[in-house]
């Protein structure tokens, strides 16, 4: 039976060595027998595996990026609405209400457009804001005109919002405190030794079938990433040859 071709895999962009190593995650299950030696290899891979997966993404840019957008234009529209409704209520056939409007239009007034300030400086205003409209004497107003469900739903927005910066600012920090070459230099001892495992099973006459399968499954990335490869070396040596005084 056939074994696992070799592949260099140093000079593999990053995002073709992660998406080479999430091929061979993706086709272990099944593979590798349970005893002690397997369990404590994949103890020791899957760590690392998850946290090549996390630099990459945030290498690539982060992904946050675009639900932070969204929840921040989600924010947005309900903080309009509830300005919305107050001022509809400015105009209502009902004193009572047209008085609650009024009190609660101050309280808006106070904070401003805050939509036109930064990220950090909306989320203050919009707490503060919250509060206001929270304390007893604001309250009642607030469910005379049907604010104080909107206002719920604007506080969980806020939180919901923060709760995303909080989780893009731990994206960073790995970026900061690690990239993927640092997690590459772990992994690449850990495929190899997925690799052998699979190999010593083949050698001693034990592979089954999903052993088999994995290893052609595996040999046809392997080419499609070795056939890159050996392209992208040629068009290299082939600018050197036209250009041999260039650095």
């Amino acid at each position: 039976m056939e074994k696992v071709n070799a592949i260099s895999l140093l000079e593999l962009r990053n995002s073709e060595y992660c998406e080479l190593i999430a091929d061979l995650k993706n086709l272990l299950p099944g593979v590798l027998p349970q005893n002690p030696r397997v369990d404590d290899l994949m103890a020791r891979f899957n760590p690392v595996y998850d946290e090549l997966d996390v630099v990459n993404r945030v290498d690539s840019g982060s992904v946050m990026t675009a639900k932070i957008q969204a929840a921040d234009k989600g924010r947005g529209t309900t903080w309009k609405g509830m300005s919305l409704i107050v001022d509809a209520h400015l105009l209502s056939p009902v004193d009572a209400l047209v008085e609650s409007a009024t009190i609660l239009r101050r309280v808006f007034d106070v904070y401003g457009d805050y939509r036109k300030r930064g990220y950090d400086a909306e989320s203050s205003d919009g707490r503060n804001l919250v509060q206001d409209l929270e304390k007893p004497e604001n309250d009642e107003h607030c469910k005379r005109i049907k604010l104080n469900t909107w206002v719920q739903l604007y506080k969980g927005k806020l939180v919901a919002f923060k709760e995303l910066q909080n989780e893009r600012d731990t994206e960073k920090g790995y970026k900061s405190s690690g990239n993927v070459k640092a997690v590459r230099t772990k992994m690449d001892p850990l495929y190899r030794e997925v690799i052998d495992m699979v190999h010593a099973f083949v050698m001693i006459g034990m592979a089954t079938p999903e052993m088999e399968n994995f290893v052609v499954m595996m040999n046809q990335k392997i080419k499609r990433n070795n056939d890159l490869l050996a392209a992208r070396q040629g068009r290299k040596d082939g600018e050197e040859d036209e250009n041999p005084d260039v650095d």
